[in-house]
C-alpha cells in the first residue's frame, strides 16, 4: 500500500484509540478520540497525523510520512527494557513504558499502539523523538544527538550525549541572533557535494527552567514537555531556518574547568560521531556498514572540535564568544 492509499484509508476516520489530553492549566486529563488527520512539516518531510502535534508547523501537499494509531497487541518487554525492541530493514519496533509500542515502517509510517490512558504528551515525545529519528535513519540520513544553528557559512552543530548542554548552547547562540536549525536531533543529508547538509528540524528548544530564565524567558509561561517533567518546550516563533544548510563545523561538548576549543583527530572525531549517533541500537542492528561510511564522510569533510567548558549558565556568554572567534578564523 503506497502513501496515497494509506492517507485515503485513514483520512476522514477517527482513530478509535483513547488517549489522555490536557484540558486545563492544572494538567487535568480525560480520554478523547482523535479527529481527522492534520498536516505537518518536520525535517523536510510532510507528515499526516491522527495524533495532534502542536509542536510542528502546518504544511500542505501530499504526505511523505503517515502517523496513525493501530490496534496491534504486542507482549510487554521485560521490566526496564525500553527503546528499540527489534529491527529489520523494513521495520523497527519501539517501546516506552510511559507511552506504549511504536512500529516505524520503511521510513514512511509510524503506527502508535499506546498503553491504556497514556498521556498524549508522552506519546508525542516518542513520535517527535525516537519515532522521527527512526524514520530519518530508515530514509538514509545520519541522525546525531546534536542541536544546530545557522551561521554565515552554513550550520554548526553542538553534539554530545544526553545532559551535556546541547540545547542550552544552541539557545545561547539563538539569543545572540543565530537562527535555530534543529534541536536534540540533527539530521545530515548526503548529496552530490562533499559536505553534508543539515536538514531543518522543527521550531522548538527543550530547556531546563533555569536555562530558559537565564536566556530571558519566563519558565512559568512555557509548557512542560510532560506534566511530570521539569524541562520546558520553548517555541521558536521567529529566526528558524527552513532551508537545508551545509554543515560548517561540529563542536563536541565536553566538561572542562575553563572554556577551550581544540581540534579533534580523525580517530577522535569518528569515535565521537559513532557514540553520539541518535539511536545507537538501531544502527548496530541495521545498515551498520553504511552508517560507518556516513560517519567517515563527515570526518573527511567537516572540521570537528572539542568544546570544553564548565557547566555554568553564567559562563555561557564567554562560551558563545569563544565559538564566534573560532568560526571567524575559518572565514
Amino acid at each position: 500500500m503506497d502513501l496515497v492509499q494509506l492517507r485515503a484509508a485513514f483520512l476522514g476516520r477517527v482513530s478509535g484509540i483513547p488517549v489522555q489530553v490536557d484540558i486545563g492549566e492544572d494538567n487535568a486529563v480525560s480520554p478523547c478520540y482523535l479527529p481527522l488527520m492534520s498536516n505537518y512539516a518536520a525535517y523536510g518531510l510532510k507528515i499526516d497525523s491522527t495524533l495532534h502535534l502542536p509542536e510542528l508547523p502546518a504544511a500542505d501537499g501530499g504526505p511523505d510520512v503517515i502517523v496513525r494509531f493501530g490496534k496491534e497487541k504486542y507482549p510487554l518487554p521485560a521490566a526496564g527494557e525500553e527503546g528499540l525492541i527489534r529491527a529489520t530493514e523494513e521495520e523497527a519496533l519501539l517501546f516506552f513504558g510511559t507511552a506504549g509500542h511504536f512500529s516505524v515502517r520503511e521510513g514512511r509510517e509510524i503506527v502508535i499502539n499506546p498503553l491504556p490512558n497514556a498521556h498524549d504528551r508522552s506519546v508525542r515525545l516518542v513520535v517527535l523523538g525516537a519515532g522521527l529519528g527512526t524514520i530519518l535513519y530508515q530514509r538514509g540520513l545520519l541522525t546525531l544527538h546534536a542541536s544546530a544553528v545557522a551561521t554565515a557559512g552554513g550550520a554548526v552543530a553542538f553534539m554530545a550525549e544526553r545532559g551535556l548542554g546541547k540545547s542550552t548552547t544552541a539557545a545561547a547562540m539563538y539569543s545572540r541572533g543565530y537562527w535555530l536549525v534543529a534541536d536534540d536531533i540533527t539530521a545530515l543529508q548526503f548529496g552530490s557535494s562533499d559536505r553534508p547538509k543539515v536538514v531543518p528540524g522543527y521550531p522548538q528548544l527543550k530547556l531546563w527552567p533555569e536555562a530558559a530564565a537565564f536566556l530571558g524567558d519566563a519558565p512559568e509561561t512555557l509548557p512542560k514537555l510532560h506534566p511530570n517533567f521539569t524541562k520546558c518546550a520553548r517555541p521558536v516563533t521567529a529566526a528558524f531556518s527552513t532551508t537545508p544548510l551545509p554543515l560548517e563545523r561540529i563542536y563536541v561538548l565536553q566538561d572542562g574547568k575553563v572554556p577551550e576549543i581544540q581540534p579533534l583527530s580523525p580517530q577522535e572525531a569518528l569515535a565521537s560521531l559513532i557514540s553520539c549517533t541518535y539511536g545507537q541500537r538501531l544502527f548496530q542492528a541495521v545498515r551498520t556498514s553504511s552508517h560507518f561510511l556516513q560517519c567517515a564522510k563527515v570526518v573527511n569533510s567537516v572540521p570537528m572540535r572539542s568544546l570544553k567548558r564548565p557547566y555554568s549558565l553564567a559562563g555561557l556568554p564567554e562560551v558563545v564568544q569563544l565559538i564566534e572567534e573560532d568560526l571567524a578564523q575559518s572565514i
